[in-house]
């Protein structure tokens, strides 16, 4: 029987809420599946999100659904909420679905430069469906979310056609993150490419700040309207400090010695946070970025993620010094002047690593082995024995 591929409608808000919960129950993590008032907003603005659902044509029931939702100014998209019901497994529908949706806007209708999934790593089915219908690995990010446990998931996307030959390679790398673009150059175009490097010039001084101090001390504005509304007067005319797709603030880190106020988007469920911009430099705040860090902790906030541009020497090297790591890295991620820019993704995690229940497909194994080995040399070769 012929499963038939059409957009959703508001009319399947129930069935679809019913699908999510019988497929994932409540550990789902996105409201987008499991809250009506989102999946209702979603479906009111398709200029936003192309939701396809595969149909019974006897039964008119729902067999699989998947969303692809949209940024249009920065032609990006994100493939999220691919279910398929219990009655409907082993025919892979997942995968014939995504291949529709992914060409529909990728090829056919040409909304976007790419589309980017993230896959779980409890077993390598999310990752085999997303790289058999031509998504390349880019990386990971690792503890990111709590769901049962803190799980790791997978990055992949997917490219236009010409995209990746427009991309703009940075001149000179820190050593840090050299080794994870030359996996990811090697995933995009098949071949080996040595990027010259040079290792960071050590700034951060090695004591730290008295915790217990009220020097420096950090204002945590957790008021989503207020912050919002903050965020767009501060960099109402500067499109470029904001870019961090498919991420709204709703929380304001404040310091005001340094006169600085960090945005980020907050999710007090997983306990993860993403640093999404801040009105001056980071590099700026020196030792006091570490102990805003400890402070975050002290919220809930267990796991820290930021991205930036690959040609953006400095505030890559202050983050590594401050114990971000690479973990992924994302090739023409963002179009500027008709150049694509490449964007490395930064990570911490406050809580132990543990990846002895991930399962992986093997293409991810050498992003797992250099997270590793910096993680290895970051926390362990300081220990000497004389």
């Amino acid at each position: 029987m012929q499963l038939l591929i059409e957009k959703a409608t508001l009319n399947d808000v129930d069935e679809l809420l019913y699908l999510y919960l019988s497929v994932y129950g409540e550990d789902y993590p996105l409201e987008v599946g499991t809250k009506r008032s989102v999946m209702v907003s979603a479906l009111e603005s398709p200029e936003l999100n192309c939701w396809y659902l595969m149909r019974c044509p006897e039964t008119k029931k729902i067999a699989a659904s998947g969303i692809i939702h949209l940024e249009p100014v920065n032609k990006i998209a994100k493939l999220s909420g691919v279910a398929v019901h219990a009655n409907f497994r082993g025919k892979s529908l997942a995968t014939k679905l995504i291949a529709h949706a992914v060409n529909d806007v990728l090829r056919v209708e040409k909304k976007v430069n790419s589309i980017y999934a993230t896959a779980r790593t409890i077993s390598k089915a999310s990752q085999t469906m997303l790289m058999k219908n031509g998504f390349i690995p880019l990386g990971f990010f690792p503890n990111c979310r709590k769901i049962k446990t803190y799980e790791t998931l997978a990055l992949l996307a997917i490219f236009s056609d010409d995209v990746l030959e427009k991309r703009k390679r940075a001149e000179v790398l820190p050593s840090s993150i050299s080794p994870f673009l030359s996996l990811v150059e090697r995933e995009v175009s098949g071949k080996e490419f040595s990027y010259d490097h040079r290792k960071c010039e050590l700034k951060k001084q090695n004591s730290f700040h008295d915790l217990s101090s009220k020097e420096g001390e950090f204002e945590f504005i957790f008021a989503s309207q207020f912050v919002q509304k903050r965020f767009d007067e501060t960099f109402k005319n500067d499109k470029e400090s904001v870019f961090y797709p498919f991420h709204r603030p709703n929380l304001i880190i404040s310091n005001m010695e340094e006169g600085i106020e960090i945005f980020a988007s907050f999710s007090k469920k997983d306990h993860y946070c993403v640093i999404i911009t801040s009105n001056k430099s980071i590099t700026s705040m020196g030792d006091k970025f570490n102990k805003m860090l400890f402070a975050m902790k002290e919220h809930g906030i267990y796991y820290v993620e930021t991205m930036v541009r690959s040609d953006r020497f400095d505030p890559i090297c202050f983050l590594t010094e401050n114990n971000f790591l690479p973990s992924a890295m994302y090739p023409a991620m963002r179009e500027e002047d008709g150049v694509m820019q490449d964007y490395v993704l930064l990570t911490r995690t406050m809580v132990p690593l543990d990846f002895s229940e991930i399962s992986i497909d093997n293409s991810f194994k050498p992003y797992l082995d250099q997270y590793a080995k910096q993680w290895i040399g970051m926390h362990l070769n300081i220990l000497k024995v004389d």
